[in-house]
């Protein structure tokens, strides 16, 4: 014979306003939480962005540096 209890499903009754107030939450919460994510990751491209930038003008300010030395 087999072991395996049987599912108890539980009703629970809930206003329609309350529902809509709960999904109307989770959404809410859903959306603040994938908004931040997406900041985030804005912000850290930007940054990346930003320091390649400046790696690039350091370099370049090197190589201007390099040739008016050498046409002292």
């Amino acid at each position: 014979m087999s072991k395996v209890k049987p599912v108890v499903k539980k009703t629970v009754r809930i206003k329609e306003n309350d529902l809509v107030d709960l999904i109307d939450n989770i959404v809410n919460e859903t959306v603040a939480v994938k908004k931040q994510e997406w900041i985030n990751e804005q912000a850290k491209l930007a940054s990346n962005k930003t320091a390649l930038l400046e790696r690039k003008l350091a370099n370049l300010e090197a190589k201007v540096q390099k040739l008016t030395e050498s046409r002292k």
